[in-house]
């Protein structure tokens, strides 16, 4: 990894610059619109890049830039591949931490990035919590692999059961505010699969993301998030300190 440098900073240090990279990364990177994204706008067409706009991904990424931080990784010639942002909050004694975004170049996956940003934005964070929601396996795994149980297959459903319906009802990221929880975990009549996840009406094109899911399964033999729906991001979060 020496051709990769890791740093971070503070919200109220982000630059414009900073959050035009991120922007760009995002949408040449993170995902495609599904066929069922033309139901929600129709604008939107299915298979086209998921893109924001530099102010959208302010909003959405540094709302509460005090309480917000950015991990970035650059190659050698400063050029951006993979990005982070973490938003804190106060929940019972303690903080939680919420990954509200997390790209990685798609020429520069699976080599420990995603994981060493989430490592980063851990360490001294004072937080006892973090969490995150994605329809993407990978993301979910990296998170896990911050948390003390390690390995997603360890997590401790349990926790997110008694916990998450109380982070984000405290929450101070809007997209999260009204969404709704599903999955075994938090209803009493859940759609038979259904383990662990969150109604963001997100219609991401899963093609990419199912295909990591499978090979994870084949290999370790299970999946503790459940399946997903359309338009539904897995939930996941892990303890990372006495909690």
């Amino acid at each position: 990894m020496s051709d990769l440098h890791f740093s971070i900073v503070k919200g109220v240090d982000v630059t414009d610059s900073q959050i035009a990279a991120c922007t760009d990364l995002f949408g040449a990177h993170y995902g495609v619109w599904s066929s069922k994204a033309v139901e929600q706008n129709s604008l939107l067409k299915p298979g086209a890049r998921v893109k924001l706009s530099t102010s959208k991904d302010r909003a959405l990424c540094l709302s509460d830039p005090v309480h917000t931080t950015l991990a970035l990784c650059t190659l050698n010639d400063g050029s951006l591949v993979g990005h982070a942002f973490a938003t804190q909050w106060n929940y019972g004694s303690g903080q939680v931490s919420w990954i509200t975004q997390l790209v990685v170049h798609t020429n520069h996956r699976r080599r420990g990035i995603a994981t060493m940003l989430l490592r980063m934005l851990r360490n001294g964070s004072g937080s006892s919590a973090f969490g995150l929601v994605s329809s993407h396996p990978a993301a979910c795994m990296a998170l896990s692999a911050i948390g003390d149980q390690h390995w997603i297959n360890n997590i401790d459903l349990d926790f997110i059961r008694k916990n998450a319906p109380g982070m984000l009802s405290a929450t101070t990221v809007d997209y999260l505010k009204n969404a709704q929880l599903r999955g075994s975990l938090f209803e009493e009549k859940p759609v038979a699969g259904t383990v662990s996840s969150i109604d963001t009406k997100f219609y991401v094109d899963r093609g990419e993301p199912l295909a990591v899911l499978k090979a994870h399964i084949a290999s370790s033999g299970s999946w503790p998030l459940g399946e997903l729906l359309e338009g539904h991001e897995f939930l996941i979060v892990v303890k990372v300190s006495s909690f």
